[in-house]
């Protein structure tokens, strides 16, 4: 298993390279979209490891043809140049009949064959393997997502960006268990695990937040399931946009690598 950092500004650069330098990460999952104006040969000068590519604001569930190409041969791009480790989006919505929403959305899963088609479509575009994450549902909807997702893979190919919390977030606010995605969960080998908080408008809703450490019920489920988790084709991207406070990370980290028996001796100095 290897554990890497989800890169998204210049402000997490001295976090990433210090994790880097201390052994506690083996690669970085960069926000690529916040990159592409960049020369690739530049951030590999920046990252002397492996990479991944996490999209996030393709929305191409709403985006014309046009625009998604031209992302697509910018990503493939840098795809050249990088060699990620793997390419992944968002399978969310981003605005409602044109007008951006605040906070992206959960997709209708009853839409699955246009959802499938659009999919197949930017999977065909970016020329690769693409990995969809999966939301932290407030919904009912949440119960559909592990189905929708077998479905999806058998129907375009398209793989499981696994986010541990958000299954944790998903399986409170719907009342339900998260081993409904065991089984999804084993069909994919690349996860993301994060803190989040309460909602501020009703504290009994957990939103993905970015800005906590991992809570204990994240880390029951990671090690009810690290057999999953820790198999040897693994990646483990560890999310934090918010409080970027190096300690409290590294932490976190440390906490993982503990769980998997991973040369936890300790933070770092």
């Amino acid at each position: 298993m290897r554990i890497g950092f989800n890169f998204t500004s210049a402000e997490g650069l001295p976090i990433a390279k210090r994790l880097l330098a201390d052994n506690l990460i083996d690669y970085c999952e960069i926000l690529i979209d916040n990159f592409l104006h960049l020369d690739p040969k530049d951030i590999r000068n920046h990252f002397d490891c492996p990479i991944a590519f996490h999209i996030m604001r393709s929305c191409f569930l709403e985006s014309s043809d046009k625009y998604l190409s031209d992302i697509a041969e910018r990503i493939k791009y840098h795809a050249r140049e990088l060699n990620p480790i793997y390419v992944s989006d968002h399978l969310a919505e981003f605005s409602i009949n044109g007008r951006l929403l605040h906070f992206i959305s959960e997709i209708d899963y009853r839409k699955r064959m246009v959802i499938f088609n659009k999919i197949a479509r930017w999977q065909e575009m970016l020329e690769c393997q693409l990995f969809l994450e999966n939301y932290p549902s407030l919904l009912d909807g949440g119960y559909e997502a592990p189905h929708f997702f077998s479905e999806m893979r058998h129907k375009t190919g398209a793989g499981l960006l696994f986010d541990i919390s958000n299954a944790v977030c998903a399986a409170h606010n719907c009342e339900y268990s998260s081993d409904l995605w065991i089984e999804e969960a084993l069909s994919t080998s690349h996860y993301h695990i994060a803190g989040y908080g309460p909602a501020i408008s009703d504290d009994n809703l957990f939103l993905d937040t970015h800005a906590e450490e991992i809570s204990p019920l994240t880390m029951q489920f990671f090690l009810e399931n690290r057999d999953i988790f820790t198999r040897d084709n693994a990646t483990v991207t560890y999310e934090r946009d918010r409080n970027l406070d190096y300690e409290s990370i590294a932490r976190d980290i440390v906490k993982i690598k503990s769980a998997c028996d991973l040369n936890a001796e300790g933070s770092p100095q």
